[in-house]
């Protein structure tokens, strides 16, 4: 809870949102997989991981290009979610255009969907919010500008944030901003409805 000590008592009357588009919750089994033998930092050690994971989920080539007998469902109309880093990501992009010149759905893994991790999203996102609102000079002339923000939550780390911050100290200011800029919302919507009023600890007190 942020703000004024004052509005802190209405914490508990703060519920969760009504959802519009609830997807159901569903519970999916979960299999260990066991170890593999395999080299992650390439192109090829990440096509045979997929299909070692996919083998031992009982899914293997489809029978009619196998040259063995399979119970292997047919996936040809499904696909896989593939989660990891955002290099295991750019690996299975390679993989997936070096396969696009197959001529069959199961060769060219047509079925493969990459999904980066939540974290490594977030990571990615801080690091474009960075290139594009501090990194540059011309992003820190504006008022409103992100540097603005940095002055005033972390007025000596200026030059760190301008350089080359680490994850940590921008996923500390982007959630820090992101509460100030709502606070701050609040201030002008209050000051329109009541002029007399000129910050949130005025109006928790009026």
């Amino acid at each position: 809870m942020h703000g004024p000590e004052y509005f802190h008592q209405f914490q508990s009357r703060i519920r969760a949102p009504d959802p519009i588009e609830q997807i159901p919750a569903m519970t999916t089994p979960i299999f260990a997989a066991r170890a593999m033998d395999v080299n992650n930092s390439t192109v090829s050690g990440n096509i045979q991981a997929i299909n070692l994971l996919l083998e031992q989920g009982g899914v293997t080539k489809p029978p009619a290009q196998s040259d063995t007998e399979t119970n292997s469902p047919d996936i040809s109309e499904h696909v896989v979610l593939v989660h990891g880093d955002l290099g295991t990501g750019e690996r299975i992009q390679t993989a997936l255009l070096q396969r696009s010149i197959e001529s069959t759905p199961w060769n060219h893994m047509q079925h493969v969907i990459f999904i980066p991790g939540l974290f490594h999203l977030k990571m990615a996102c801080a690091d474009a919010i960075w290139r594009c609102f501090l990194h540059p000079s011309s992003a820190r002339e504006d008022g409103t500008s992100l540097m603005r923000d940095v002055a005033q939550l972390h007025p000596r780390e200026t030059g760190i944030f301008g350089t080359n911050p680490n994850f940590r100290r921008m996923h500390v200011l982007i959630s820090h901003a992101r509460i100030c800029q709502c606070l701050d919302c609040w201030r002008v919507y209050i000051i329109k409805k009541n002029p007399n009023i000129t910050s949130l600890d005025d109006f928790a007190s009026s």
